[in-house]
């Protein structure tokens, strides 16, 4: 049995984990972490990183519509799609920066009421469309000529260094800007700031792209936790499988599981968040992952860790599991090798 990991989240960005991270106490990771051979990677987002996993390259990533083929109803959609997501823009100190809709508590009635209201103003740029209060969609109008930063690389960070780029870039930042005059001056915002509830006072646009052909899957059992990675499952042809833990997989030959528990907590820098997360990860996966990989039911496993840096690939089998002086004393220790 061959199994691959992908955990985004895991390698803690910020300084203010030194020390605490050490304190965890995580045997079965730090041990598969220790054991396992490392290959170093470009810097690429989860979704980016995911997608390569399914044999798509950078000519052929297309973000959107293979979310929205991982929504509740599957849309299969074959014309350029853009997310065009809810978040909130406030000042600190000198940067404008961006809190992305997990953080808003955004009602069903009020996306229904504020896309509807962006479709009556602004239907010369495309269509826009809810499919959940925190997933929004547009399908522009024409073919834009624009690149665009992935909603994650902008969460929690000064939007200025995230602009986007190409020969349109600077139609759609004025875009942008309507629309976060529009949606500032929306009752429905004047209501939340009321009742002491941040405003949705712009969206993002990313992910623009056209679905492509059926995708090869990499695994006869694909476990996806993100939208984005059910629409991959389903672009490869197969629907992706639900698991809380090791114990709940049906029996497979290969497995693929997206692990995204540590990435909100780490993107908004929430240490108690993400303690309690890996606690989970090794709880639920790593100690019972090791379990196998010791008892040879996994002859090979594949841990595939996203990150902004620099990805990493590591690759262990049992055989090499035996190597007993190959260790790291804790997860800080494996994240500062990796960045000297």
């Amino acid at each position: 049995m061959q199994v691959q990991l992908v955990i985004p989240g895991l390698m803690w960005p910020s300084e203010q984990a030194r020390g605490y991270a050490d304190a965890l106490h995580l045997p079965a990771l730090t041990t598969l972490l220790g054991r396992a051979s490392v290959t170093r990677n470009a810097p690429a987002s989860p979704e980016r990183c995911l997608s390569s996993v399914f044999g798509l390259d950078s000519s052929t990533f297309a973000d959107a519509p293979l979310r929205r083929l991982g929504e509740e109803d599957g849309l299969r959609t074959t014309e350029p799609l853009l997310c065009a997501d809810p978040t909130h823009l406030h000042f600190s100190r000198d940067h404008l920066l961006l809190a992305d809709a997990s953080e808003l508590e955004i009602h069903p009635e009020e996306a229904a009421a504020l896309v509807a209201a962006l479709n009556d103003t602004f239907a010369d740029v495309g269509h826009f469309e809810a499919v959940t209060p925190t997933h929004w969609y547009l399908a522009p109008k024409g073919n834009p000529q624009v690149r665009f930063a992935s909603l994650g690389d902008a969460t929690s960070r000064p939007v200025a260094f995230f602009m986007p780029e190409g020969d349109d870039a600077r139609l759609w930042e004025r875009t942008a800007n309507e629309i976060q005059v529009f949606l500032h001056n929306h009752a429905i915002n004047a209501e939340r700031e009321r009742r002491g509830l941040r405003a949705i006072n712009s969206v993002w646009f990313w992910g623009l792209g056209c679905l492509p052909g059926l995708l090869e899957a990499p695994a006869q059992l694909l476990v996806m936790s993100s939208t984005h990675g059910r629409g991959l499952a389903r672009a490869a042809g197969l629907e992706p499988v639900e698991a809380a833990r090791w114990s709940d997989l049906p029996p497979a030959d290969s497995v693929l599981l997206e692990l995204d528990m540590l990435l909100g907590p780490s993107r908004y820098m929430d240490i108690s968040r993400w303690h309690d997360a890996l606690h989970r990860l090794e709880t639920d996966w790593c100690a019972p992952v090791l379990d196998a990989l010791r008892s040879r039911r996994i002859s090979r496993l594949i841990i595939t860790l996203p990150d902004e840096r620099g990805s990493r690939e590591l690759n262990l089998t049992p055989t090499r599991l035996l190597q007993f002086w190959r260790k790291v004393e804790s997860l800080e220790a494996f994240t500062i090798l990796q960045y000297l």
